[in-house]
């Protein structure tokens, strides 16, 4: 795993919540958010290594959507940097068997099905737009969030101006290391002409 979760030259926002709110920070995920590691190997090795999903984890992600192509084979499909990687635990209905990778409907989409075309995919650290849905945001979420990922300052704004009554109950927050109050988040003027913002929440005592 990449030890380095740099954010480069974005600001830091550091949210510290009451465990259940971290919850609210899940919408985030379903989204799409930039997270920095490893690229370059398999997404069964990112899953494992990048990720830290467990077997019985992997087993639960039923549906792997790669560059906007459903995923069969994780152990030959490449993560690449700029890669966009959606994942989703089962789904119902027709659709979700129809994605479902490596079940009985999967030869129906088999002209959209990835397969890696053989470019060349270098090794290194790159950034990969993550989705998660349904039953893996609790899963993978929290872990996510306290690690860190980029994302759009309008769409966090618009979150936090959806949830700011819940979240002024239990919580405390950081931009760059200094104390601010999410009112004045909300109102976008302390980061008018930031495009991204790197996020971490992470769950625990509050002292406001």
């Amino acid at each position: 795993m990449v030890t380095d979760r740099s954010e480069g030259s974005h600001p830091r926002l550091a949210f510290m919540v009451d465990e259940p709110l971290v919850a609210q920070f899940f919408l985030l995920l379903q989204q799409g958010v930039l997270i920095r590691r490893r690229v370059g190997g398999s997404i069964d090795a990112f899953l494992r290594e990048e990720l830290g999903a467990g077997p019985a984890m992997i087993e639960k992600i039923q549906s792997i959507v790669l560059d906007g192509k459903p995923v069969d084979d994780i152990a030959s499909a490449l993560v690449h940097d700029g890669s966009v990687l959606a994942l989703s635990a089962a789904m119902p209905g027709v659709v979700g068997a129809t994605l479902r990778r490596g079940g009985a409907y999967a030869s129906l989409r088999s002209g959209i099905t990835y397969h890696e075309a053989g470019k060349a995919c270098m090794a290194g650290e790159g950034w990969v737009t993550l989705k998660v849905f349904n039953l893996l945001m609790a899963e993978l979420g929290p872990g996510l969030l306290r690690q860190g990922v980029l994302v759009k300052t309008t769409v966090l704004t618009e979150m936090l101006a959806e949830r700011v009554e819940e979240l002024q109950q239990g919580c405390s927050v950081t931009l760059d290391g200094k104390p601010i109050d999410i009112g004045s988040l909300v109102k976008g003027e302390v980061m008018a002409g930031t495009d991204r913002v790197f996020l971490t929440v992470a769950g625990g005592p509050v002292k406001n």
